[in-house]
């Protein structure tokens, strides 16, 4: 059965670190089915690393035997950051393309991934569709989805990781999934979406852009990319604190919705006031709980669940809450001083 032909673009600023790997990885993945060759697309960012040159190379080295799956190289000749890079992206697929995917140069996908995506387009109804985020240890080089030892990759998925798949593919079910993966996104290429210049979350401004137009979105929970955990270091920290801004400077702009219907409006007023509420809310819960234990147990009872309070905050998922909730009033306070600028740049280890 021949599906849609796949458009991939990988905007890239530096990452000449991982390059090898992303495409490597492309040159081995199973593409569905198509009357055209797939398409990959580099985009290089206005790198100073040798990225555009690194990329040409791979790209004679990898695809130009095939007859598949071409590989091209270019410039972002738009606006710098990642917004243009994209567009830039899009604008050389041309227009034998029928689904455009988006996916980051540090991310693996698995062997079926784009199968798996193809897969879900068969749906008429479907507009655009993510794959699904697992969070490992450490990747080997040679843009296999395996550990840099070469076995099964460890899982470090936090448990906010985990509560937030499960939300992903409840509202899946409903066709009106929000927070998506730019890691691996993809949509229909007649929708000619185009991510705006200044945003910095591209892949919350792409859902927007397809939702408030009543279209519908869907978590692909067998379209799996691999992504290296980030460790709570002064790096990992800078990226969560980039993410949580990016996330706050996407759902603060004027004019913003999901849709006209009911569910529509509640959910993107949960999305657009309770993630920016979080520290306050967890702080009220605490209290919440020492005031309860107090009026059920006695002075005595609430001493109780105030230790018990100040145990959970020295365990992991305590430890992880109390990170959220800093990075977020990191976020919020940074927004106020100043918006977020697109132009991005990832250190690689």
């Amino acid at each position: 059965m021949s599906r849609p032909t796949f458009g991939v673009v990988v905007p890239c600023r530096n990452e000449a670190r991982v390059l090898r790997r992303k495409l490597g990885n492309l040159a081995q993945v199973e593409w569905p089915p198509s009357v055209e060759p797939h398409r990959v697309v580099v985009v290089d960012d206005g790198s100073d690393d040798g990225t555009g040159e690194l990329a040409r190379e791979l790209g004679r080295e990898l695809f130009d035997e095939r007859t598949d799956v071409r590989c091209d190289v270019f410039a972002n000749d738009r606006e710098p950051g990642k917004a243009g890079a994209i567009s830039c992206g899009i604008d050389a697929l041309g227009a034998e393309v029928g689904v455009v995917a988006l996916t980051d140069a540090d991310v693996v996908l698995e062997r079926e991934a784009l199968l798996h995506l193809a897969q879900a387009f068969d749906d008429a109804a479907l507009d655009m569709a993510s794959g699904a985020q697992v969070f490992v240890r450490d990747l080997a080089d040679d843009g296999t989805p395996r550990s840099a030892a070469g076995g099964v990759p460890e899982d470090r998925a936090s448990f906010f990781d985990r509560a937030t798949r499960c939300v992903r593919l409840f509202e899946s079910r409903l066709g009106k999934l929000f927070s998506v993966h730019g890691q691996l996104l993809a949509w229909r290429a007649s929708l000619e979406l185009r991510p705006s210049p200044g945003v910095a979350a591209d892949d919350l401004d792409l859902v927007l852009a397809v939702r408030s137009r009543g279209g519908t979105c869907r978590f692909v929970d067998r379209a799996r990319f691999l992504e290296v955990k980030s460790p709570p270091d002064p790096r990992g920290r800078s990226q969560a604190l980039r993410r949580a801004r990016a996330y706050f400077q996407a759902v603060e702009r004027e004019g913003l919705t999901l849709g006209d219907g009911f569910a529509d409006r509640v959910q993107w007023s949960f999305y657009s006031n309770v993630p920016r509420l979080a520290p306050e809310l967890l702080a009220a819960v605490a209290v919440l709980l020492v005031l309860g234990a107090g009026l059920a147990l006695g002075l005595a009872g609430a001493g109780w669940t105030a230790g018990v309070l100040a145990f959970a905050a020295i365990t992991p998922l305590g430890r992880e809450a109390l990170s959220l909730a800093r990075v977020i009033a990191a976020a919020r306070s940074g927004e106020e001083l100043a918006s977020l600028s697109d132009r991005w740049e990832m250190e690689r280890s």
